[in-house]
């Protein structure tokens, strides 16, 4: 009995020491706010912020690697201090140097063998859903929020897509895609994937070390090209690892970007993603030197602190001026630049990145190497100086037809017109040779064919060396000039190269970086992805063209909103486009702008006014315009408005008047806005008077304002509405495309299709509504027999809010 009591004591001491080496080798990481535990298999065992635990139900490592078609996960880990070393389930080893800093947790990969194609920091899920920052790499929860973040332009948020059904099957999970106005940005892009349950992280770097083919704007197999220096090895791949309070987490961020030494811009003397002035409206227009100090005068009346070019650049590549804008080049710019400046404006330019123009000296008369190719094409005979017939053998490169069909060989470049399939080979016909000025020349056979990547504007692309190229000339035009705001259109553009969020990542911080002043930049863009977060000021775009201020993507700009919420980003609404009539289109209105300006108020959303040189100098009612921005954007900036004023403003089914009263009071009009109503005079009986009779609805007991507009050919005189309120009667002949408007203190006024002011009219009576539906008379002379179409809207307002500006 004695010795097998000896045995059982003995085998208890031995499993607690066994238990007792297990709890030891679990490694505990700490941070402010934020605990981490990792066993001692390379996985996480406890993640815990503000106390709670927030570790998703499942298995998720530190790192995992792919190599082939294979996922190789950690099955050992040893720690020996800062260093961490993870034995994988081939047997590998990668080496991790891990921090526990004031702001954040992070790792570092040290060394890792080239055999492993990917590394994935994770993935790692947590129980944090309610919101999914899924491109900041944040999710927040109740009081808390956790995030993962990429430290370096080569830590990409999300998995390459040849990787991304094996991970979700492995680790079973996915998430919804990313809609934009601008893109679908599918869940394996995400750094953080909203799964229902949980929220999974998920950062990597890929081995740029070899040339690669791979699937690119649909095609299967486009030429990648390694890329050299550091940027293209898994080593050195950080990611930084922190929570805190909900209401903490955006100041915790810029901490940790001042920590580890990440872009932190500064706007008007505070971070950019918690400054105001980082959602600043601005006006865009297609100024000259010309008109610039006529263009500053318009934006002073609207109180904007930013005019921006909307085309200035001949090329794009060298990024050489437009004559028609400035005439003395870089000089000639830093000159507008000083005379903005001096009267509290910045300028900014617009731009398409990565795009380059035919007419750059890159592609013209010599052609530069490093355009972007898609891949080679192999001739069957030898090429002379003047030949338009081409044959090649097959390529599957032509199933995606192309813009532009350029090729190069040497120094010249062709296009062509026709592709023809015949068995193995290709004939390539209405080729013109020496394209784009450069020189036709003879070739050998084994010369060397390339097919360049175009894009519909009809540019070409630079690879990534000539990128960086890009990039510099845009820092050494802010550095000359002193220009503090571009947006980035076209960003996209950058993953023609193959190399993904790499690629813009790279492109962007090659330009931020060779600045020589960042503060008070804005750099804006139709697009974002993980690391660019910390660049990027803002997002903002929109297309409004060819739409009425009301239609154009209203649904997409309210859904921005909800992204920049969910990604503590600074909100814009887009672009917006004051108009002089046109064929389809009237003159923008003040209640259409008013429109605009509500929706940024409701959503605390700046915006860009898009108002051309013409438009500018002939909207008879374009100062009214300017100022009603100026008013709006005051009580936006201010925060004048209460939370629920907020939620009516960004109905976009409502309308609203702001009435300034002095310097700090206003008043707030919700308008109803009827719909078009007609009277056509040719349907009129001979001799029998103009009119019609209508029924009008008002939900306010009201005056209301008029606008009406005389159509076709002819004219008419002395319109009057009748009520159960009143008649009102307009002393005024309206001739073919001119407006009569009446508004609300019952003053009118005739002018053409654009409300320059023609005639102030006599009024006599009072344009008033009951509340509900009423009966309308409405009476007019026609003039020398004319039978045109009378186009009527009427405008009620309720009981005015007064808003004050304190």
């Amino acid at each position: 009995m004695g010795v097998t009591l000896i045995r059982i004591k003995k085998a208890a001491l031995a499993a607690l020491l066994i238990l007792t080496i297990h709890v030891v080798m679990a490694t505990e990481l700490k941070t402010a706010q934020t605990q981490v535990t990792i066993n001692d298999n390379g996985f996480y065992s406890s993640i815990k912020v503000a106390g709670q635990e927030i570790l998703g139900a499942g298995a998720y490592p530190m790192l995992s690697a792919a190599k082939g078609d294979q996922i190789i996960l950690p099955r050992a880990l040893e720690v020996q201090g800062k260093r961490f070393v993870l034995t994988m389930e081939d047997g590998q080893k990668i080496e991790l140097r891990v921090e526990q800093n004031p702001q954040a947790i992070t790792y570092e990969i040290t060394q890792i063998s080239d055999d492993y194609r990917l590394v994935v920091f994770g993935p790692l899920k947590v129980s944090l859903h309610e919101v999914v920052g899924e491109i900041v790499g944040v999710a927040q929860h109740g009081d808390i929020a956790f995030g993962m973040q990429s430290l370096h332009i080569k830590t990409n948020g999300g998995i390459p897509e040849e990787y991304a059904a094996a991970y979700s099957e492995k680790f079973a999970y996915t998430g919804p895609d990313t809609e934009l106005s601008v893109a679908s940005i599918p869940f394996h892009n995400l750094a953080a994937v909203d799964a229902q349950d949980g929220t999974v992280f998920q950062l990597s770097s890929r081995d740029r070390q070899i040339l690669e083919y791979r699937n690119v704007q649909q095609v299967e197999r486009s030429l990648t090209l390694p890329i050299t220096g550091p940027d293209a090895r898994i080593v050195g791949s950080k990611i930084a690892l922190f929570g805190d309070l909900r209401t903490s987490i955006l100041n915790r961020i810029g901490r940790v970007e001042v920590e580890q030494g990440l872009p932190h811009p500064i706007i008007a003397g505070e971070w950019d993603k918690e400054s105001r002035a980082a959602m600043g409206s601005y006006l865009i227009s297609n100024f000259s030197e010309d008109d610039f100090d006529f263009v500053l005068d318009k934006a002073s009346i609207a109180g904007f602190k930013n005019v921006y070019h909307t085309d200035p650049f001949e090329t794009w590549g060298h990024f050489q001026w437009k004559p028609g804008f400035v005439k003395g080049g870089d000089e000639g710019v830093k000159a507008l630049v000083d005379r903005a400046k001096a009267r509290g404006i910045h300028v900014g330019v617009h731009t398409l990145t990565n795009f380059l123009t035919t007419n750059d000296p890159y592609v013209t008369p010599v052609p530069s190497k490093k355009l972007l190719k898609q891949g080679e094409l192999t001739l069957t005979h030898p090429l002379d100086a003047t030949q338009t017939e081409i044959e090649i053998m097959h390529s599957d490169l032509f199933d995606v037809p192309l813009t532009l069909n350029a090729m190069q060989i040497g120094d010249e470049l062709i296009t062509f017109g026709k592709v023809t399939h015949s068995g193995d080979r290709i004939k390539l016909t209405e080729c013109t040779r020496g394209a784009f000025g450069t020189k036709k020349a003879a070739h050998a056979q084994a010369s060397t064919l390339y097919k360049l990547w175009d894009y519909p504007y009809k540019t070409l692309f630079p690879d990534l060396e000539l990128q960086d190229e890009f990039a510099h000339r845009l820092a050494e035009i802010f550095n000359k000039t002193g220009l503090k705001q571009i947006s980035f259109d076209g960003l996209e553009g950058s993953m023609y190269t193959g190399h993904d969020y790499y690629a813009t990542a790279r492109f962007i911080t090659e330009y931020y970086r060779t600045l020589n002043d960042k503060v008070d930049l804005i750099n804006d863009a139709s697009r974002l992805d993980h690391y660019l977060w910390h660049i990027h000021t803002r997002m903002n775009w929109g297309e409004p063209w060819g739409e009425e201020m009301r239609k154009g993507q209203v649904e997409n700009r309210i859904k921005n909103q909800d992204f920049f919420r969910r990604n503590l980003f600074p909100r814009m609404l887009g672009w917006f486009l004051v108009r002089l009539a046109e064929r389809k289109f009237e003159a923008t209105t003040l209640e259409d702008l008013e429109w605009a300006l509500s929706e940024s108020a409701g959503f605390d959303s700046g915006y860009a006014m898009s108002i051309n040189m013409r438009t500018l100098k002939n909207h008879g009612q374009i100062d009214q315009l300017l100022e009603a921005m100026k008013n709006w954007d005051e009580l936006r900036f201010a925060q004048a408005f209460s939370p629920e004023q907020m939620e009516r403003l960004k109905d976009p089914e409502t309308e609203w008047h702001l009435q300034k009263l002095d310097a700090t009071n206003f008043l707030l009009y919700p308008l109803h806005i009827s719909t078009r109503y007609r009277c056509d005079l040719a349907e009129m009986q001979p001799g029998q008077p103009g009119g019609a009779d209508w029924s009008w609805y008002s939900p306010y007991e009201s005056t209301y304002a008029l606008r009406l507009k005389v159509e076709g050919e002819g004219a008419i005189a002395n319109p009057s509405f009748t009520t159960t309120r009143g008649v009102v009667k307009i002393e005024a002949t309206i001739e073919a495309n001119q407006y009569l408007l009446l508004d609300h203190d019952g003053n009118a006024t005739v002018t053409d299709q654009n409300y320059r002011v023609l005639h102030r009219p006599n009024v006599h009576g009072k344009a008033a509504l009951a509340e509900g539906s009423s009966s309308i008379a409405f009476a007019c002379d026609a003039v020398d027999d004319s039978t045109p179409e009378v186009v009527v809207r009427y405008i009620t307002r309720g009981t005015a809010e007064k808003i004050v500006n304190r």
